[in-house]
């Protein structure tokens, strides 16, 4: 199913009119002056050309728009056919620290999101460019006004974020004030810089501070980069772009604001230090390195346990801490391993050739490991290693042992892997566990080789993992008294390109028409924008095309719409109407769709007309979501009817595009025999990443050798017992560790 290997994609950021000088943190600058070929040319001098490829994955053909006259001599125009690529791998750029600086013009908007900048692959990482919300304005006058074009900067992982040029709407929603839209067709100089000195990622039009947010501690290389698409060849921009860099680091205002005016921004001291700064849990072998300054030569290293002695040696006081004395290389190899947790400091300072002249470091600080890995799961891959390779689960044996790791069906072409890249403790990576403990247990073991067998070595006293799962089905559907039904439902939203929301439908066959009608007796306030209503849909999946009718507590009557799988959904409304109302639903062999809302039943307005193609029977019936994850939304409804092929069928409930769990406790086994469980009967329903403990005498106590332990088991449920039932879920395993006191 592998299709094509993931592609090291190229980024860059914008500094205008850049002299011969050569900025040493400048990472890659693409001025766009070519006037042929598929080679954008990078200027940095650090030898990062990008290749130009195509931005479809049907299309060979590279379309390279090269225009002479762009913000600054030429540029290139993309067409959503066209990307450019790196191998992102040798600029060094991490997400703890950079800039992305560039030069766009955009006459319209393509699709929802225009992806002009994205680092990482297509699920951990950062995107910049022009995004296509779709906010309704409705003005004094009553008239809807589409806006399209926000400026965005989609940071993800670590948490997930996103930066709008709109503050008002990354902190409080859709809020009804007029973004910042980009599609205008003049020349914009935009900036994003992240890890600056106050913590915040910040976003720049024109020089100008537009928003700001706090970034948080991350420290992960964005090994791909990509313009002009996402990695997975989505998203695609249509506009020009000129004078295209990446920075290292985070410029600072009065830079973003000089770089307008075509001042290069020099670097003198180092940077990028590599163990991050403030970085916990680093290996006892590292290496330090760092980003040179623009001006360097040479480096003076200074290193050791003593913050005051660090921060304040110098080459006529080395106090004992400088360590190496006129270096040219950016790596130092402490000797030796570094002690078992132990705090260190270090300060590199940046000489310049005359030997006289030093740009004093900042005081950086790490703290090393204190404990041994058994598993990280930052070394699978989708071929070898594969994760359920190395951990062997109940594929082979499904009536017995529920357990399946990793993903079970990924789909490579989205991006979708084996392991978990979008759900981790620490790294990136992380064991998806897919459970079954109805009639049966779930089990992963792992065996041990080598000194990995050793669990009495350097001291080792606990047996640690961390693991995340999902909360319990908050959904339900219940008759009383006949006629009448009681549903709860949670979820983000029925809107966008995904649904979460709680289903009670009957299958239907396209033959004839299928009519839905109901009355919303009531909605219960989790959100204003809490829906309850009727829907019709093509399938079960959360993308799925859909028509529904729904009555909110507090935005009136919506008829929304999604009239392609994966697509964006439409809206249209009429405010000020509230349960108890009556909606209704109507769609024709041929596929049109009438959508109404009543009163009192009997005198009905109709919606705009629209067309619902399926791909095989629709799916008719009640929906409820609360518009907040986790909390429940319960509305009554009344006088139901369901009229077509199939409508004679009973009613089945289910919760669409959300998980959940079925509570359990989980266990771990040492050689096969020695098993301790967690204290919690409800671990697996945990949201949030918990750590779990064992000491290692609770398995020494059952007997095992320490010394000699053959294998680890994780597993869900009573080990071994198939003789109750259950349920089944899916948890995150990471970090499986042996700590130190």
């Amino acid at each position: 199913m592998y299709k094509r290997p993931l592609k090291s994609l190229l980024c860059l950021v914008l500094l205008l009119g850049m002299a011969s000088t050569v900025s040493a943190q400048l990472l890659v600058h693409y001025k766009f002056d070519e006037t042929a070929d598929t080679t954008a040319i990078d200027s940095s001098g650090k030898g990062n050309h990008g290749a130009l490829m195509s931005a479809n994955a049907t299309v060979t053909t590279i379309d390279a728009n090269w225009v002479p006259a762009g913000w600054k001599d030429g540029c290139l125009d993309f067409n959503g056919l066209t990307e450019i690529v790196i191998p992102a791998e040798r600029m060094g750029l991490r997400s703890d620290a950079g800039s992305v600086i560039f030069w766009m013009n955009q006459p319209s908007l393509r699709g929802a999101i225009n992806t002009i900048w994205w680092g990482g692959d297509n699920t951990t990482g950062g995107g910049f460019g022009p995004e296509n919300e779709m906010h309704i304005h409705t003005e004094a006058v009553g008239a809807n006004i589409w806006k399209g074009g926000e400026l965005c900067f989609a940071g993800q992982n670590n948490p997930n974020f996103h930066l709008y040029s709109d503050p008002n709407k990354a902190a409080a929603g859709d809020a009804p004030i007029d973004p910042i839209l980009m599609p205008d067709g003049q020349w914009h100089h935009v900036a994003c810089t992240w890890g600056n000195e106050d913590g915040n990622i910040k976003m720049y039009l024109d020089g100008n501070l537009l928003h700001q947010l706090v970034y948080g501690d991350r420290s992960y290389a964005l090994n791909n980069m990509c313009i002009g698409s996402m990695i997975n060849e989505s998203r695609q921009y249509f506009g020009k772009l000129d004078e295209f860099q990446i920075y290292g680091r985070a410029l600072t205002v009065e830079e973003v604001a000089q770089n307008v005016q075509g001042v290069l921004a020099l670097s003198y001291p180092a940077a990028l230090p590599s163990p991050a700064d403030k970085m916990t849990e680093v290996v006892r072998d590292a290496a330090l390195s760092w980003m040179t300054g623009d001006t360097a030569a040479t480096h003076n290293v200074y290193f050791g346990t003593n913050a005051v002695d660090v921060d304040e040696a110098s080459v006529a006081d080395p106090r004992g801490v400088l360590v190496s004395q006129g270096q040219t290389d950016t790596v130092w190899d402490p000797p030796g391993l570094l002690d078992w947790n132990q705090v260190y400091y270090w300060r590199v300072d940046e000489v310049e050739a005359d030997g006289v002249t030093i740009h004093r470091g900042a005081l950086w600080t790490f703290t090393a490991l204190n404990f041994l890995v058994i598993d990280d799961f930052e070394r699978y891959n989708d071929t070898d290693p594969q994760v359920f390779i190395t951990w062997s689960d109940g594929w082979d044996n499904p009536t017995v042992n529920g357990a399946v790791v990793g993903n079970i069906d990924p789909d490579f072409d989205l991006g979708e892997h084996y392991i978990s890249m979008t759900v981790f403790h620490k790294g990136a990576q992380s064991m998806p566990f897919n459970y079954d403990t109805d009639f049966k247990y779930s089990e992963a073991v792992l065996t041990l080789e080598g000194a990995m067998k050793d669990w009495t070595r350097d001291g080792v006293t606990d047996l640690s993992l961390w693991l995340r799962g999902y909360p319990r089905n908050l959904g339900g559907f219940t008759e009383a008294p006949a006629g009448t039904y009681t549903m709860q439902g949670a979820g983000v939203d029925i809107w966008g390109s995904l649904d979460e929301f709680h289903f009670a439908y009957k299958e239907m066959t396209t033959a004839n028409t299928a009519t839905i009608v109901a009355k919303v007796e009531s909605v219960s306030e989790s959100h204003e924008y809490a829906k309850a209503g009727v829907m019709i849909r093509d399938d079960l999946d959360p993308n799925s095309r859909y028509v529904g009718v729904f009555v909110t507590p507090l935005q009136g009557v919506r008829f929304q719409y999604r009239l392609t799988a994966g697509g964006t959904s439409t809206s249209a409304f009429e405010p000020n109407l509230v349960a108890p109302y009556w909606v209704k639903l109507e769609r024709t062999r041929g596929g049109l769709v009438r959508a109404y809302h009543s009163p009192d039943g009997a005198t009905w307005t109709q919606f705009t007309l629209q067309s619902l193609t399926v791909s095989g029977n629709i799916y008719t019936g009640l929906a409820v979501t609360s518009h907040a994850a986790n909390v429940v939304c319960e509305s009554v409804f009344s006088n139901v009817t369901v009229t077509g092929p199939g409508s004679e069928q009973p009613w089945t409930d289910v919760d669409v595009g959300i998980r959940s769990n079925y509570p359990e406790r989980i266990y771990a086994a040492v050689n096969g025999s020695a098993v301790a469980y967690s204290e919690d009967p409800n671990t697996t329903m945990a949201e949030d990443w918990t750590e779990w403990r064992v000491p290692l005498q609770e398995f020494a106590g059952q007997g095992v050798n320490l010394a000699n332990v053959d294998s680890l088991a994780i597993g869900v449920g009573a080990k071994g017992d198939a003789t109750k039932a259950g349920g089944s879920g899916l948890i995150y395993i990471d970090d499986v560790r042996l700590y130190r006191p």
